[in-house]
């Protein structure tokens, strides 16, 4: 038989909403626990969807039923089995390296469909930090230390030499890392460090008053580096930066940018406040702005400064298919259940909005213009009631 291939008897079975979960008489898929997702793979030529362990028995989810007494064949998927492996085992060599040189101890951990995570009990981080740990992890790697998995009875377990006390009884499975560290755990590992490839880093945050790092480890982490290769290849190619000169490039077209943006916003305002004067010359109880090709920004500015005149404003943007209705207070009229009420009858757009202002956003202009049409009449004809 592959190593990744058994073949035993099913002993029970029971189904739910999600399938069916199937009992074998012995097995070789991982459960799901410790912050380790299940194996995958197929018995009998079903994908097995999920296995968990309830009161010690093991339990394989599958699309349809196998009888009791069958004999099954299963097939452990052995890329994801040693990806799994290999992001555990990593989280091992960063835990001991955050406990022995920095103090620092894990609270949590868990592995990711993309990255994994842990959740380390200090308050503050910083990249250097991260640097230095990570050069640390690659020592441990390129050592290529022996990972020992074995079973003992909790009396011969070497209790102070434990990373984490246990409280189980009876035999423990010790995971040792030669030289670093000393834990029970049921996980899935590697053989020795050298298998871990690399082990990189990916962001930092702050939680609960603790600190989270993603990270990955292996292909993940080889994966991780080819798409900011390809990100920071296009920024070239787009800037004509290096390596070297990236950084100011990127900040100087963010201030330049930033710049854009007040000269944008001061047109917009001076556009605005010709726009609304015009409409002013208007003795309109309801004023509409149709904004066909200007940002979304420019048409809301405009609806606030007719609403603030103290008529009611509808604007209409083409660009993001929305609509705003606003008003300053002094009218009696619910903006926002109008809107909802008047969407519900046409069976278009959704929005809703407070008592003075509201907005909706539709999925064509045809939509959009029909819904403008409604509203401006409904509004100049009265009829608000909702």
């Amino acid at each position: 038989m592959k190593p990744w291939q058994f073949e035993t008897t099913v002993t029970d079975v029971r189904t739910d909403a999600r399938g069916t979960w199937v009992v074998l008489a012995s097995t070789l898929f991982y459960a799901e626990g410790g912050g380790q997702p299940p194996d995958v793979g197929t018995l009998e030529g079903q994908p097995v969807l999920d296995v968990q362990r309830v009161e010690e028995v093991v339990w394989h989810l599958v699309e349809q039923g196998l009888e009791p007494g069958t004999t099954v064949t299963g097939i452990v998927d052995e890329a994801v089995r040693r990806d799994h492996s290999i992001q555990h085992t990593a989280q091992h060599v960063l835990t001991a390296l955050l406990e022995d040189e920095y103090g620092i101890q894990t609270l949590s951990f868990g592995i990711g469909r993309e990255e994994s995570s842990l959740e380390i009990g200090i308050e503050t981080f910083d990249w250097t930090q991260i640097e230095t740990l990570e050069r640390d992890v690659q020592r441990i790697v390129f050592e290529n230390r022996r990972v020992s998995t074995y079973e003992l009875a909790s009396e011969e377990v070497e209790v102070a030499r434990l990373r984490k006390p246990t409280d189980r009884a009876g035999m423990i499975r010790i995971v040792d890392i030669e030289g670093l560290d000393y834990n029970a755990c049921g996980g899935t590992h590697v053989e020795t460090t050298g298998q871990l490839g690399i082990v990189h880093v990916t962001s930092m945050k702050k939680v609960r008053g603790n600190v989270r790092l993603t990270y990955v480890a292996g292909h993940r982490a080889l994966s991780a580096i080819h798409s900011s290769r390809t990100a920071l290849r296009t920024i070239h190619q787009t800037l004509s930066t290096t390596n070297e000169t990236v950084a100011a490039r990127v900040l100087e077209e963010r201030n330049l940018r930033l710049e854009r943006e007040k000269e944008v916003k001061a047109l917009e305002a001076r556009v605005a406040k010709a726009k609304v004067a015009a409409f002013l010359q208007e003795d309109n109880y309801v004023i509409t702005h149709i904004g066909k090709t200007e940002a979304e920004t420019l048409t809301t500015m405009i609806v606030e400064r007719i609403a603030a005149t103290g008529r009611i404003a509808v604007g209409a943007n083409h660009t993001g298919q929305k609509i705003w209705l606003m008003h300053d207070g002094t009218h009696d009229i619910a903006i926002g259940k109008f809107l909802k009420r008047t969407l519900d009858d046409l069976g278009i757009g959704r929005g809703g909005g407070s008592h003075k202002q509201a907005q909706a956003r539709f999925e064509s202009v045809s939509e959009l213009e029909r819904a403008t049409a409604e509203i401006v009449k409904r509004l100049q004809e009265g009829m608000v009631s909702c």
